[in-house]
């Protein structure tokens, strides 16, 4: 796997992964848990959206980077196996850290969770497909 074409596959896939299912499971599904906490949370704009959105295309090309560097995955299973180790290992303990000492409800963190688990096995799913 090329890391450049990772690089791009990635970050495309970032940015879709976080428009579509990040959409639906953070901001449709777990985002009506966010009023329970609301000295938590910052006002929403439209700068926000887009920053995060810069930042899973950072993420999707660092992912993607990562799974050329340690030799690509071959098919769909090794591909959704190195999202799921990469999740465990990177955005898993961020999360869980910070829903230690943030106050968020428990149905945001459960949120974040399978939404940064989707958005590693998408992106990885994409750069095996096609970042080859």
């Amino acid at each position: 796997m090329s890391v450049s074409k990772a690089l791009i596959v990635g970050g495309l896939a970032g940015i879709v992964m976080v428009m579509t299912t990040g959409w639906l499971i953070t901001g449709y599904g777990f985002h009506r848990f966010q009023k329970l906490t609301p000295a938590t949370w910052r006002a929403e704009s439209w700068r926000q959206h887009a920053l995060a959105v810069v930042w899973a295309a950072l993420g999707g090309m660092a992912m993607g980077a990562l799974e050329a560097r340690v030799g690509g995955a071959h098919d769909w299973r090794s591909a959704v196996g190195f999202a799921v180790v990469a999740w465990a290992a990177l955005a898993a303990p961020v999360i869980a850290t910070l829903a230690t000492y943030v106050n968020l409800h428990r149905a945001v963190v459960f949120g974040l969770l399978l939404e940064w688990l989707v958005f590693a096995v998408g992106v990885s799913l994409a750069c095996s497909r096609w970042a080859t």
